[in-house]
């Protein structure tokens, strides 16, 4: 059986992780399972203590156990990325508002049934993550759902920043908080230009509106933006929604909500395992719904991989 190291973020879900890491603490101990628990005190703290786990990690059956939202997972895969460390896998147990990673690989809302599955677990699994370079900034990073510029991330600001979204957390209605924000932003965004390099493929789109890289279909709490995209497939799938009439753009959302296959006039597709984006004019970014700020964006993807400890994997 596994030694679990476990990162708790009790911020997660607008506190609602706390009652999650009760039931797992509880079962863990039920079952006489070993394991060791520190908890994410500050935003970046879970990249450090990752970070520490996997750098003088000095046992072959550690799995690092993580609790909390797909923020919270994105910082302890950077943190083991950025620890040099290729061997030690992630186990998730979900316990955010948005929860895309856990959506997109069918991972259960019940922390015992999740619980179940990763201590019955005998071998890791290697899946896609996404990674990216910044030229604007300098900036390097991982990400285990998408990269948006954009509308998205303009989303993604509202919503972060929105008075009821602790309210709807505690509700469990983390996705109307997005929601709600998308509506406050649709009046407010512009298009921009975006200049695409994919293979051979050199495209400037003038008037983008969405503009998101994505390592599975999901992104916003439950919003399926590319159907087909696969974290076992060793690509990455790039979308480009441009902006149109408000209604046509309302009409392409509204597809989007209910799951329609997008194959529309202004939708731009994209997979590949390398792909740059750029942008000229200042734009709000997002990855794996943390703010990014916003910049002139130059963003360089690849594939990178990462073990999970998760059972069966089950993608979508």
């Amino acid at each position: 059986m596994a030694f679990f190291q476990i990162i708790f973020n009790p911020a997660a879900g607008g506190g609602n992780s706390v009652a999650t890491w009760h039931i797992v603490k509880d079962e863990l101990n039920r079952r006489g399972v070993e394991f060791r628990v520190r908890t994410s005190k500050h935003p970046g703290h879970t990249v450090e203590l990752a970070h520490q786990i996997a750098k003088f990690n000095d046992r072959d059956d550690t799995v690092l156990l993580v609790i909390g939202g797909d923020g919270t997972l994105n910082q302890a895969v950077t943190g083991i990325r950025e620890a040099g460390n290729t061997t030690m896998p992630v186990a998730y147990v979900p316990a955010g508002s948005g929860n895309d990673f856990a959506r997109a690989n069918r991972i259960s809302k019940d922390p015992l049934k999740v619980l179940d599955a990763i201590i019955d677990t005998t071998e890791p699994v290697r899946i896609d993550i996404g990674e990216f370079h910044e030229r604007t900034r300098n900036q390097h990073g991982y990400f285990v759902n998408n990269v948006g510029v954009g509308f998205d991330a303009a989303v993604v600001d509202a919503a972060n920043h929105s008075r009821v979204k602790p309210f709807l957390n505690r509700m469990h209605l983390g996705t109307l908080a997005y929601l709600l924000s998308v509506f406050s932003v649709l009046f407010n965004r512009h298009a921009f230009e975006a200049r695409v390099n994919v293979g051979d493929d050199h495209d400037i789109i003038p008037n983008a509106y969405i503009c998101t890289t994505t390592n599975h279909p999901y992104f916003g709490g439950g919003v399926r933006i590319m159907p087909g995209a696969s974290v076992i497939d060793g690509q990455l799938d790039l979308v480009i929604v441009e902006e149109k009439h408000f209604f046509t753009f309302l009409f392409l959302m509204i597809q989007i909500l209910f799951r329609k296959k997008l194959d529309f006039e202004g939708i731009h597709h994209y997979r590949a395992d390398r792909l740059y984006v750029e942008t000229s004019s200042l734009e709000f970014g997002q990855m794996d719904g943390e703010e990014l700020g916003t910049r002139p964006f130059e963003l360089e993807f690849n594939v990178s991989h990462q073990l999970f400890w998760m059972g069966d994997l089950n993608p979508q």
